[in-house]
């Protein structure tokens, strides 16, 4: 298991290496002088050579290039050209809500997923298969941006159930003096600030788990349908195992380890739609810091964002590979056996 664990690590390297030199040729991708394009036709020529110093523009690509790994690997990220701050300080400012919503995400899909798959697989054709069709046809195919106006003027404007935007209250008697506000709540038992930021959370996971649900369901009933097919489960069934036995306890643990590396490969599209999501909640995170930072052509904010996100999933799909391992071990000694 070690072993299998340091070849995808290994196997991480160069992608981690493209996606380095990718984000790197960001600012070299902008036509013209990236400087001039940054700062506006009516910037100085001073303000745009101290711009060009402050990039490292005025030195040769490889100097660029060195540069920029040995910032990073100091845990310098650059300066925000919206804020003047630094852009790791914000980061590990709103990168605690980006997290916890992610995580309630990943709860809202597994809740929905789970469970609809199994039931489509339990009888294919029935109607839970038919629901299961009409949900993923749904759910790959409304824009989150939509679906979140939707909920938000059913819930939020017509209901009046849950709040329409933000992370807390305004008025609510706690105050935030955690980055994970949710868990620190769940962790000191205070109700009145768990429900409170529950009720906030709601909508904006629930909007990005629907669609990893809507996946996961469909591959794991998919698979499940496959290994209904084999002569284990025909032996199962001639000892007179009930179906729900068959499915939960021979048919589920066969079926879950792929259903896991989809749930991996989903979350990097989970990041991709967390920028619209939390922008249209008002939600302080990383996807909000990513949208302004796109809006207002902030590219150091926007490469190390894109550098942040893209190490988030790389980090998922290697754990996603070492779980999908441990309940297979088949895939420990290569994925063709």
């Amino acid at each position: 298991m070690i072993g299998f664990f340091f070849r995808r690590m290994l196997e991480a390297i160069p992608v981690l290496a493209l996606v380095l030199h990718a984000v790197f040729s960001l600012t070299h991708l902008i036509p013209g002088d990236p400087a001039v394009m940054l700062l506006g036709p009516d910037a100085s020529n001073q303000q745009i050579m101290a711009l060009r110093h402050d990039l490292h523009l005025d030195t040769p690509l490889y100097l660029q290039f060195s540069t920029y790994l040995m910032q990073l690997l100091h845990g310098d990220l650059g300066k925000s050209l919206r804020t003047g701050r630094p852009v790791a300080a914000s980061l590990a400012l709103y990168l605690p809500a980006t997290a916890e919503l992610a995580v309630t995400a990943l709860f809202f899909s597994l809740f929905i997923g789970l469970p609809l798959g199994i039931l489509a697989a339990r009888k294919p054709g029935g109607i839970m298969d038919r629901i299961l069709q009409l949900y993923t046809l749904c759910g790959v195919s409304i824009p989150a941006f939509l679906l979140a106006f939707g909920l938000q003027i059913v819930f939020c404007s017509w209901l009046d159930w849950l709040p329409v935007a933000g992370r807390s209250s305004a008025f609510a008697p706690h105050a935030l003096t955690s980055g994970f506000a949710l868990t620190s709540a769940l962790l000191h038992g205070n109700i009145s600030m768990l429900a409170d930021l529950g009720s906030h959370i709601l909508l904006p996971a629930f909007v990005l788990g629907t669609f990893i649900a809507a996946t996961l369901a469909r591959f794991l009933r998919n698979t499940m349908l496959e290994t209904l097919s084999a002569d284990y489960i025909l032996t199962a069934r001639a000892k007179g195992l009930r179906q729900t036995q068959i499915l939960l306890s021979q048919a589920l643990p066969n079926a879950i380890g792929p259903a896991i590396m989809v749930l991996g490969v989903q979350f990097g599209d989970m990041l991709g739609g967390a920028i619209l999501t939390e922008t249209v909640f008002s939600w302080p995170g990383v996807g909000r810091y990513m949208f302004e930072a796109i809006r207002t052509r902030d590219y150091p904010a926007i490469q190390s964002t894109t550098l942040v996100f893209a190490i988030i999933f790389m980090i998922v799909s290697l754990t996603a590979d070492v779980m999908t391992a441990l309940i297979d071990p088949r895939l420990r000694n290569g994925r063709s056996s």
